[in-house]
């Protein structure tokens, strides 16, 4: 292996559990094929069909393009980011999680598309900004 070698890297986050009594999608995933067809096979489990995993909604307030920004992680890298709108009406939560110390959020997803030449997208698990800082308020 030369000095460029590829090794894996482990990161690890601190995340609070979102309540995941809602859908979201996200933007951006036509950039991120690579990383969801490779979290298409390391699914654990089935929503409705469709493969599922939990995702990590970590802000990115250093972000070049958007202040406000919240990246989407699944198991094998970023898959896209909430809508610029979304993660507005979002902010508070992830200010008040970050407030306590933690990186971001967990909740969710699932995987839409795929196959057959279709792109994949992903459809989150999570409650409305209301509910989410209700649960948040509440511990």
């Amino acid at each position: 292996m030369g000095f460029f070698g590829r090794k894996k890297s482990e990161v690890s986050l601190s995340l609070l559990e979102l309540p995941d009594d809602g859908f979201l999608a996200v933007v951006g995933e036509s950039h991120c094929q690579d990383a969801l067809e490779a979290t298409r096979e390391v699914c654990t489990h089935e929503f409705e069909g469709r493969p599922a995993f939990t995702a990590a909604l970590v802000p990115e307030p250093d972000n070049p393009y958007d202040e406000n920004a919240v990246a989407v992680w699944g198991p094998r890298g970023r898959l896209g980011y909430l809508s610029r709108d979304d993660a507005v009406e979002y902010r508070e939560v992830f200010d008040e999680i970050r407030a306590r110390g933690e990186d971001g959020g967990a909740c969710g997803a699932h995987l839409t598309g795929g196959g057959a030449g279709k792109s994949f997208g992903v459809v989150l698990r999570v409650g409305n900004p209301d509910d989410c800082m209700t649960e948040l308020l509440e511990d």
